[in-house]
């Protein structure tokens, strides 16, 4: 891998694994993406101003996903269960 390509984070390492694994893993996790933002801006009751804390409030709970001990796969994602509905 070049320097390029190495992981500068540990969430970036974790998503590399799943990379590894699952050649659809950034499609996934695109898609859960925008699930879960939907669900937390209906949650929050959220406007266009309230964007930004919509966004980091996804990214956090994603963030917190991946480094779950028991995500082996992009499919133990715990919100990996929003794309079947």
């Amino acid at each position: 891998i070049s320097s390029a390509a190495k992981p500068r984070s540990l969430i970036g390492a974790v998503f590399l694994n799943l990379l590894i694994e699952n050649d659809r893993a950034f499609d996934i996790l695109y898609c859960i993406t925008f699930k879960l933002m939907d669900r937390k801006w209906l949650e929050m009751h959220a406007t266009y101003m309230d964007f930004n804390t919509v966004i980091k409030s996804t990214r956090r709970q994603l963030e917190r996903e991946l480094l779950l001990e028991d995500i082996q796969q992009i499919e133990d994602m715990p919100s990996y269960s929003f794309l079947a509905r």
